[in-house]
């Protein structure tokens, strides 16, 4: 989380914090909820490993869901990433420039890049969760996992997060960007 821990001082900012906070402890709840899908891949993978080498019976839906339990993880940690300030980032060049530069950077590539790449993915994503729903998809393969959409329902919802994470950080970045100097 950016450092905006100093009382704003307009309303606008106020609301803008309160919004980040909002949704920040949205991101943390739901995050608080996907991290056990790791435990839970574990738990799979250890299973698969037993039946496959130990009897000799590995099984496709056990493959399967490791797949959607690596998703879960990813998917949903990119919101958490991005609010913890725990993303991958180019901080050699950040290095060299001052703070508040720093933060415009942040804003115009949150703008100009980071929100319509959201959005591309988010209108798509939509019809591709409807229409997997529409046709019943399932896995091709006969043990596999059923109801496809399920987990491919996991894109929009973990876009929606990762863009209410980068709104919050966007707030926060304005109002350290804008605060008067003490």
């Amino acid at each position: 989380m950016t450092d905006s821990s100093s009382n704003p001082t307009s309303a606008f900012a106020q609301l803008m914090l309160k919004i980040a906070d909002v949704f920040e402890s949205i991101i943390l709840k739901v995050s608080a909820v996907c991290c056990w899908s790791s435990a839970l891949l574990i738990v799979v993978i250890i299973a698969n490993v037993t039946m496959r080498y130990g009897f000799e019976n590995g099984l496709i839906i056990f493959e399967e869901i490791q797949w959607h339990l690596y998703a879960i993880g990813i998917m949903f940690g990119l919101s958490y990433a991005e609010i913890t300030n725990s993303q991958v980032r180019v901080d050699v060049v950040a290095s060299m420039l001052k703070p508040k530069t720093v933060l415009k950077w942040e804003i115009f590539g949150t703008i100009v890049f980071v929100f319509p790449t959201i959005f591309v993915i988010l209108f798509n994503s939509f019809d591709y969760v409807a229409n997997s729903y529409a046709l019943g998809e399932s896995s091709s393969s006969p043990l596999g996992v059923p109801f496809r959409w399920l987990i491919k329902s996991a894109i929009p919802a973990s876009f929606i997060l990762l863009a209410m994470a980068v709104l919050a950080r966007m707030f926060r970045n304005i109002i350290t960007l804008t605060k008067k100097e003490s």
